[in-house]
């Protein structure tokens, strides 16, 4: 299996800092220090890596792009991406990326932080953005905002018009690092993994954020 682009850039960061550490130069961001054990880290990314191949295979299936492509042409390439990971992934289920140790590392991890003296200011980060609290503001009366409804579930599609949640900086610094094709994401309480490209919900954590004032 191969490694995925997220581990080697926590480890070129490593090499980075310690170099900059030796010669007393600045540092240049803050170390990347994953809070969780490591054979569920492993088996998470392994998991990840997975469908990074499986999405690297689809890319091959699909009409490409280039530069010169019109907005036509990219949104083409982009829905039969969608149609591709969504039958792909037709009988995938809640827990097939977040496995039930790893989801529970995962709320440890959130919890963990939350409790911590940042916890305060990582809760109104995670609100921000997070489409169970708010929405875009229409074009009639840009004072109002819509609120999209968002199924939280394994192959629904994340709607471009829903805002995206912040993923506060000091709670990825915890979490393991994720390759371009894959990102985390908050609806609710719920942790998601998305396909970066194509929009596509590939897995949840139910309750992953354990604040009562955030809707499920």
């Amino acid at each position: 299996m191969r490694r995925g682009r997220g581990e080697l850039c926590a480890v070129s960061c490593l090499v980075l800092l310690t170099a900059c550490r030796t010669l007393g130069g600045p540092r240049v961001a803050p170390e990347q220090t994953v809070d969780m054990d490591p054979r569920v880290l492993d088996r998470f990314r392994e998991e990840v890596e997975e469908y990074v191949e499986l999405h690297q295979e689809l890319l091959k299936r699909v009409p490409t792009v280039t530069p010169q492509s019109t907005p036509e042409e990219i949104a083409a390439h982009r829905q039969k991406m969608t149609e591709a990971i969504r039958a792909e992934r037709a009988n995938a289920k809640q827990g097939a990326i977040f496995k039930p140790k790893v989801a529970a590392a995962f709320r440890e991890l959130i919890r963990k932080e939350l409790a911590s003296p940042s916890g305060p200011g990582v809760k109104e980060e995670i609100r921000t953005g997070n489409p169970k609290v708010e929405g875009t503001p229409t074009q009639q009366n840009p004072t109002k905002e819509v609120r999209t409804p968002i199924e939280v579930a394994v192959n629904a599609i994340y709607p471009d018009s829903a805002p995206a949640s912040t993923m506060p900086a000091s709670l990825l610094l915890r979490m393991p690092p994720l390759p371009d094709e894959v990102k985390y994401g908050f609806v609710g309480r719920a942790l998601i993994l998305r396909d970066t490209h194509a929009n596509v919900i590939l897995d949840f954590v139910p309750d992953a954020v354990p604040d009562p004032r955030l809707p499920r």
